[in-house]
């Protein structure tokens, strides 16, 4: 059987192989300069691509300023619930903006090319099916569903409609997801055993949920906001501290895990895991303004799907821990026998059991932006740092996006990925529910009844 290019990468690093014999390519199922192409210049400007933003909230003004940071990108239309909101695109983006508070107006459309969807949980999924029906490309905020049983109808929507899908765990294109990848990948760390992630942040006054002082159902489209969810009396901090509560969000696992899974996803090429299982609980927060935990842990068991090894997750989050400074979607661990990875957006930082020589590195595809160059803090530890003006990976991931829309480019954060990423998430939540592990069939996309079936 003929060997397979990342086979014989690694025997280059082990050192069986001189490195010297193999030309400079990009290791996992990409081709030589995948990336360089995908995120360097020479795309055609000259006709914007216009984007409608759908969900004027903390995350979406982000995403939409950071879209238009790409060249050639025109923002033509805003939709929110929330009237001040709009008033606040057309001071920052133009009074010549089109607002609306009712999405169907932005989908229907000629002028629009692609939507950004940053709205509440509850309504990613049938936003974004709704909007590749109207020919437009979906950039969606994670996680892509709120519900497993959402999965079939978005791949099938999305296949159907010929358009792009990127979901907007932005991390997994930054520089230092994408040079992690090339080492995990290329066997440096030996096989991987355990990735794990940590969220902490300091415990806020309880009670304290401010709002906006003219929020009101004269100026908020509460009916809207609650689609799908239970019906109620308009409630404003329901509304603007949706992830608090069931009815609309994730909880934590789907707003902070997925980040890690995604970049983990990317950088293994795993599929899902066998097995989820979590623990947690409201031990902070006990003034009745949610029903989701604040502290919560997740563990998942990965099976070896590409000889990188069979490894477990494992993510937690703590929001009453002011001391931790923990972030795990800019700052993450790979652990394999041969050596840790320690990844950031900007950075890597590589140790090993035993010394590495220099050259080992360059079989590997550079990636440019600093990001090659060797730092050397110790014998055992190498540091890959991007340049100081790197954009950062929200910006990479917008332009692989619409790269991919000006090129008919494929994407790595595409619909399948986005369902596979987000399923351990929402597994980590039902398990907490439940209070037992679940078994998951990540290819199928299916819950299994036992480890065997």
């Amino acid at each position: 059987m003929a060997e397979s290019r990342k086979e014989f990468i690694k025997k280059i690093i082990a050192g069986s192989i001189t490195a010297s014999f193999f030309p400079q390519v990009m290791i996992g199922n990409r081709p030589a300069g995948h990336f360089r192409n995908v995120y360097g210049t020479g795309v055609n400007e000259e006709t914007p691509i216009r984007i409608g933003l759908i969900g004027k909230g903390t995350m979406g003004t982000s995403d939409t300023d950071t879209a238009l940071r790409i060249p050639g990108v025109k923002l033509v239309a805003v939709c929110d619930l929330y009237d001040a909101r709009l008033q606040e695109a057309k001071t920052a983006w133009g009074n010549d903006l089109f607002t609306t508070k009712d999405y169907t107006e932005i989908l229907s459309r000629q002028d629009i090319d692609a939507v950004i969807i940053a709205t509440p949980d509850h309504w990613h999924q049938r936003i974004s099916i709704e909007a590749l029906n109207a020919g437009k490309h979906v950039y969606c905020e994670k996680p892509a569903i709120r519900k497993l049983n959402e999965a079939e109808d978005l791949i099938k929507a999305q296949r159907a409609s010929g358009r792009l899908y990127q979901v907007g765990s932005q991390g997994m294109a930054s520089l230092g997801n994408r040079k992690a990848r090339q080492l995990v990948q290329s066997g440096i760390i030996g096989k991987v055993h355990l990735i794990e992630g940590f969220f902490t942040s300091a415990p806020q006054p309880l009670n304290e949920y401010p709002v906006p002082d003219d929020a009101s159902e004269k100026t908020v489209w509460w009916n809207r906001f609650l689609g799908n969810a239970p019906k109620r009396p308009f409630d404003a901090q329901r509304f603007f501290y949706w992830r608090n509560w069931s009815d609309y969000g994730t909880g934590v696992a789907g707003d902070l895990f997925v980040h890690v899974l995604a970049s983990l996803h990317f950088i293994t090429d795993a599929a899902g895991p066998e097995k989820v299982y979590a623990t947690g609980g409201i031990d902070y927060y006990s003034d009745g303004k949610r029903d989701m935990p604040d502290i919560l842990l997740g563990y998942s068991d990965y099976p070896d799907r590409n000889n990188i090894g069979a490894f477990k997750v494992s993510l937690g989050v703590n929001y009453s821990d002011g001391i931790s400074k923990k972030w795990g979607s800019l700052d993450f661990r790979i652990i394999g026998d041969a050596g840790t990875i320690e990844v950031k957006w900007d950075s890597v930082t590589l140790k090993t059991l035993k010394e590495i020589p220099e050259n080992k590195f360059t079989v590997l595809d550079p990636l440019g932006q600093g990001v090659d160059r060797i730092i050397r803090p110790g014998a055992k530890e190498y540091v890959f740092q991007a340049d100081d003006g790197y954009k950062g990976g929200h910006y990479d991931h917008f332009e692989k996006f619409f790269n991919g829309i000006r090129n008919n480019a494929p994407i790595d954060a595409d619909v399948l990925f986005a369902v596979r990423s987000a399923a351990p998430a929402l597994l980590c939540y039902e398990s907490y529910l439940k209070d037992s592990p679940i078994f998951w069939d990540a290819e199928k996309l299916k819950i299994k009844k036992s480890a065997k079936k």
